[in-house]
């Protein structure tokens, strides 16, 4: 189950794409991380919370909804 602190390795299922995001209550600000941080309260960080390997997770964006698989947690 994805929690406060953890990284999780996400499939962007409209093109395929795999990377590594940490839900944080705060970000950073940092950009050189090997990770995109997503706080609790961003529409990513919604729909991260409580989900579970394998699940696939909506997240509505200014740009439109994207679908994301929850490959691993990595920590």
């Amino acid at each position: 189950m994805v929690f406060v602190g953890a990284i999780v390795r996400l499939r962007d299922e409209g093109r395929g794409r795999e990377d590594l995001y940490r839900l944080v209550g705060q970000s950073s600000e940092r950009f050189d991380l090997e990770y995109v941080e997503v706080t609790t309260t961003s529409p990513m960080g919604m729909a991260l919370m409580k989900a579970r390997i394998g699940e696939v997770i909506r997240v509505d964006l200014p740009r439109g909804t994207k679908n994301f698989t929850i490959i691993e947690i990595v920590t």
